[in-house]
């Protein structure tokens, strides 16, 4: 099995490619900016809610309630294959 890469992590590779190519960020169309803040929103709300499951994971674990724990756990794998 491969890694998969998730579609806003691709494009923000895409446009930091392109920025790079002609000189910058600034050199950007309004639209291609605009689209990267977007692909940062997405991000970072996925990103929230990975830690937060995570944290929650870790406190049923610190319990000893394996239950939970295992729940956040099919919540954080469910996550992940969203992320494809």
């Amino acid at each position: 099995m491969y890694l998969q890469v998730h579609p806003v992590h691709r494009r923000l590779a895409e446009l930091t490619l392109k920025a790079h190519r002609i000189g910058g960020y600034n050199n950007l169309s309004q639209e291609e900016r605009t689209e990267i803040e977007h692909c940062l929103q997405v991000n970072l709300s996925m990103i929230e809610r990975l830690d937060q499951l995570k944290q929650l994971s870790f406190q049923a674990h610190l319990t000893n309630d394996l239950e939970w724990e295992e729940e956040l756990s099919g919540q954080i794998d469910e996550l992940a294959k969203s992320w494809k």
